[in-house]
């Protein structure tokens, strides 16, 4: 099992300069503190919905919802995500989600465009294993092994002239 770590944060008081590193080191404890919290109280996997379905146009197709990797990260699907099937093959494809944060809001800076904040979202990839496989005796609800890696929701393989879906362990 994974020991959480110590973090520090920043301490204020009267006459005190902050500066932007202080600002980001405040944003940074709030976020590992959150992380922490995630991985070791709830444990990684899907918290409610991304029901995953194949499409007739030959696409996988994840619903919204919510989960957490195994970083403790939030993964947040706020409008169905979808992918095309790869050529047919004998092999199975892994259908995972990850989180990325995305530079939004662009203002002029005095090196060229600075972006003033992050969207969380995630995105959906067709992985040909699956990201979950290394996590011996670590399944959905535990700590896992504190790395950000993609989240497996379900597979997907080619057999008898159609795509088969199932899902990952831990999913009903």
């Amino acid at each position: 099992m994974t020991t959480p770590t110590a973090l520090e944060r920043v301490r204020y008081f009267t006459g005190r300069l902050l500066t932007q590193q202080d600002l980001e080191d405040e944003q940074a404890y709030l976020v590992d503190r959150l992380r922490r919290h995630h991985r070791f109280l709830h444990g990684w996997g899907v918290v409610s919905g991304l029901a995953v379905s194949l499409s007739p146009a030959g696409e996988v197709v994840v619903a919204p919802g919510l989960a957490i990797d195994c970083a403790g990260n939030e993964i947040v699907v706020t409008e169905a995500l979808r992918a095309t099937l790869p050529s047919a093959t004998d092999s199975p494809w892994w259908v995972a989600i990850r989180a990325v944060e995305l530079a939004v809001s662009p203002l002029p800076g005095p090196n060229g465009t600075e972006f003033a904040r992050w969207r969380e979202s995630a995105e959906l990839l067709l992985l040909p294993a699956n990201p979950s496989a290394l996590h011996k005796g670590q399944g959905p609800g535990t700590p896992g092994c504190g790395q950000a890696h993609p989240l497996a929701l379900a597979s997907v393989k080619h057999h008898g002239g159609a795509w088969k879906l199932r899902l990952a362990k831990g999913r009903s």
